[in-house]
């Protein structure tokens, strides 16, 4: 019996969805001798679909088996499945005027913006340590009355170390003008640190580059390295390691104290019709201070050393004899005579003036912009003292490396200082200025009718100023570059003072005819430095002491090419090279053999391209210059 009702329930399922998909027409031909069924029509179901009037189902067809009569005749026929369509719902229409206002915008928060605070920023450099080393041997030039025994005692050291060390038998006198070595002094020396200069360090301890070069066995263009030794001259004066103070300027707020305006609503945002227009934002505009830049300048910097002074002279007056002249002198009598061609025998003549040793004398070595009233004022004496004592005239010029003898009881004060107080005008616009927005004023009117749909944006024909920078713009901190220095603050090298800083510090790579010179060569032609004939294989030479920067053969047209980096922003290029001798990061000195002379790259015949570039800083970009100008003639 379940069994019937489960066949039962699955036929009528069946019928019902076979009706639900019925067209028209049959989908199967009628059996043979039967009629087919009459068409009728069914309802329009309420989805989508577009299917022909569907037809009710045939008749199923008798069954075999009698299970299947006796289902038939217990259970209703089924009836076909029908859908009615749902009604459609009308839907009211939405107008604009219908919908709530929008919420107003709420007003920006003020823009604040807080004024930036000058900074001040030292910089330290030539901080090296000072320590102590073995120096050279103390010497001592044997005058006229000078015993072993004395100079012993002068050096503190026996006698006979004395004498063996300079290899001085017994009994053996000494020569005037004869040098004696000594024990070695204990002497200060200055640890190099990175970034040291000679130059640098010479400003430190208040003594010229060429004294402390000459003390070391140097030249001032000489290379220096991390952890070396410089034996400091005598009479330096440690000032401590330089500081560069760089004051950058702050920025005044434009927007402190300001008035605040807020945010128009969004009715006010579409004027109907224009009006004077208005400033959208007042900033109380404060006017930014000038900046005051001090500039400390040092001259007259030339150290004082001793030389030979005029030789003593006595006058001999009654009662004088040789032997007293001598000992005056601290002299012997043989040796006075001689000097003088004097006979000891013969007495001396009243007012015959005897000439005595060399007496030693200070004096200052000049640099470049000295004069003598300068030195006159760094010594405290007056021009015409120290002319006088130069055989000079209190006009007369001086130039660097000349020794001017100071006068009797003369006053060192050290290197003039000068401060140079610059005021620099504040710029005109600032940085973070706040341009003025031009908005018109909106007039009350009446509001037009609010359209049931929406309108698509058409332009009014008016048109807006757009602000030249953002109302809420962030406080910018000018760069660190638009501050000079304080102290050691200049303007760029003139081409002239860039040539006299490099002469005397280069010498020749090669000798032979200069084929192309500095400059301009034709239409978007220039030679940046020199070219040079010679022979194939000619040495080429440094021009000065320095560092590899370069070695190789990675540009082209230049071939084998060596560039060396040389002290205060100098550099030299050596092009066309048959074969390079260095490598990178190799000390080289000046006159050492750096490759030969070769025609590699795009020369023609065996020549060197020679160029000499400097720049003042490592952050500027070396400018290539005369190499004639700059080289010995």
């Amino acid at each position: 019996m379940r069994q019937l009702w489960t066949q039962a329930a699955v036929i009528a399922l069946t019928a019902g969805t076979l009706s639900a998909c019925a067209t028209d027409a049959p989908q199967y031909p009628a059996r043979e001798g039967q009629a087919p069924a009459p068409a009728r029509s069914m309802p329009t179901p309420n989805f989508p679909i577009s299917q022909a009037p569907a037809q009710p189902q045939a008749a199923a067809p008798a069954s075999n088996s009698a299970t299947e009569a006796d289902a038939a005749e217990t259970l209703p026929p089924p009836q076909a499945i029908t859908t009615q369509p749902a009604p459609a719902q009308a839907q009211p229409s939405v107008t604009r005027s219908d919908l709530p206002p929008p919420p107003a915008p709420k007003p920006a928060p003020p823009s604040v913006l807080r004024p930036v605070p000058s900074k001040t920023v030292v910089t330290t450099t030539v901080t090296g340590p000072v320590v102590e080393v073995a120096g050279k041997p103390q010497v001592h030039v044997v005058k006229s009355g000078d015993t072993l025994t004395s100079i012993a005692k002068s050096f503190g050291v026996n006698v006979n170390d004395l004498a063996k060390d300079n290899e001085i038998k017994k009994g053996q006198t000494l020569r005037l003008g004869q040098k004696i070595t000594g024990p070695a002094s204990e002497q200060k020396a200055y640890v190099v640190q990175t970034g040291d200069t000679i130059f640098a360090i010479a400003k430190r301890f208040n003594v010229t580059a060429a004294a402390l070069a000459d003390e070391n066995d140097l030249k001032t263009g000489s290379a220096i390295r991390k952890g070396q030794k410089l034996i400091l001259p005598d009479g330096y004066k440690d000032k401590g390691p330089i500081k560069t103070t760089t004051v950058i300027p702050g920025t005044p707020s434009s927007l402190a104290g300001a008035e605040q305006t807020p945010a128009p609503t969004a009715a006010a945002s579409r004027p109907t019709s224009s009006a004077p227009s208005r400033p959208a934002r007042q900033s109380a505009e404060v006017e930014p201070e000038p900046t005051t830049v001090s500039t400390t300048s040092l001259s007259v910097t030339g150290a004082v050393v001793s030389v030979a002074g005029p030789r003593q002279v006595h006058t001999v007056k009654s009662g004088d004899t040789l032997t007293s002249i001598a000992r005056k002198f601290d002299m012997s009598v043989s040796d006075l005579a001689d000097d003088n061609k004097l006979d000891t025998d013969k007495p001396l003549k009243l007012g015959t003036k005897i000439k005595g040793p060399a007496t030693t004398s200070k004096a200052y070595v000049a640099q470049s912009g000295d004069t003598l009233s300068a030195v006159a004022k760094r010594f405290n004496i007056s021009v015409k003292e120290l002319a006088a004592e130069n055989n000079l005239r209190s006009t007369a010029s001086v130039k660097k490396g000349q020794k001017l003898i100071l006068p009797d009881g003369y006053k060192d004060k050290g290197p003039i200082k000068t401060t140079t107080t610059v005021t620099r005008p504040a710029p005109s616009t600032p940085s973070n200025s706040y341009a003025r927005v031009e908005t018109p004023t909106p007039t009350p009117s009446r509001p037009a009718p609010t359209p049931s749909g929406p309108i698509p944006y058409t332009s009014s024909g008016n048109t807006y100023p757009r602000p030249s920078a953002p109302v809420a713009a962030q406080p910018v901190t000018p760069p660190p570059s638009s501050a000079r220095p304080i102290i050691e603050s200049s303007a760029a090298p003139t081409e002239a003072e860039i040539i006299a800083s490099g002469k005397g510090k280069f010498a020749w790579p090669v000798r032979g005819e200069i084929i192309s010179n500095f400059g301009v060569k034709g239409t978007g032609q220039r030679n940046d430095g020199l070219d040079i004939r010679a022979a194939q294989g000619a040495p080429v030479l440094s021009a000065a002491d320095g560092e590899v920067a370069y070695a190789g053969n990675q540009v082209p047209s230049f071939g084998n090419l060596v560039l060396v980096k040389h002290a205060d922003g100098w550099v030299t290029a050596y092009a066309h090279l048959s074969s390079i001798n260095v490598k990178m990061r190799q000390q080289v000195r000046q006159g050492e053999q750096l490759g030969a002379v070769g025609a590699t790259g795009g020369a023609n015949e065996p020549k060197l391209h020679f160029e000499m570039r400097y720049a003042p800083t490592a952050k500027d970009k070396a400018k290539p210059v005369d190499p004639g100008l700059v080289l010995p003639r």
